[in-house]
């Protein structure tokens, strides 16, 4: 065999090879990516690689924190349509928010956002965030 017909056939086993473990992989990769990196890819294109939101489309998610001591704040932002309907396992969608939490408020919330407070939350998202938001600020 020619360098190069073996040059084609190492190619065709790598790729036969990564196909054949394509998706456990794909998933052990999807635990493994930084809620950065989440944020990135699901969150920013409304809310801004910086967390400030576009206004009158997304709000900011600076100063989370006050929204998360607020009867509901918790579930409101678990169940904002953006999150609940995140293409991401409870799981990473729980580091997520702890994430972006930290990320630009004063501290993390407390407690954490676990995998079962977010699956169970996620469930029924909100039909209209902007007057759920509303009524939480006031």
């Amino acid at each position: 065999m020619s360098l190069r017909g073996g040059r084609v056939v190492l190619a065709l086993a790598l790729a036969v090879g990564t196909a054949a473990a394509g998706p456990a992989d794909a998933s052990e990769l999807a635990t493994r990516t930084p809620p950065s990196e989440h944020y990135t890819l699901h969150c920013s294109g409304c809310h801004r690689l910086d967390g400030r939101g576009v206004p009158g489309v997304a709000p900011s998610l600076r100063n989370l924190g006050s929204l998360l001591t607020r009867p509901g704040g918790r579930e409101y932002l678990s169940r904002v349509p953006g999150v609940a309907q995140a293409p991401l396992t409870d799981s990473q969608l729980a580091r997520l928010l702890n994430w972006v939490v930290a990320e630009w408020s004063d501290s993390p919330p407390r407690p954490p956002f676990s995998e079962a407070e977010v699956g169970a939350l996620r469930r029924e998202p909100l039909r209209d965030p902007q007057t759920a938001r509303a009524a939480l600020t006031r």
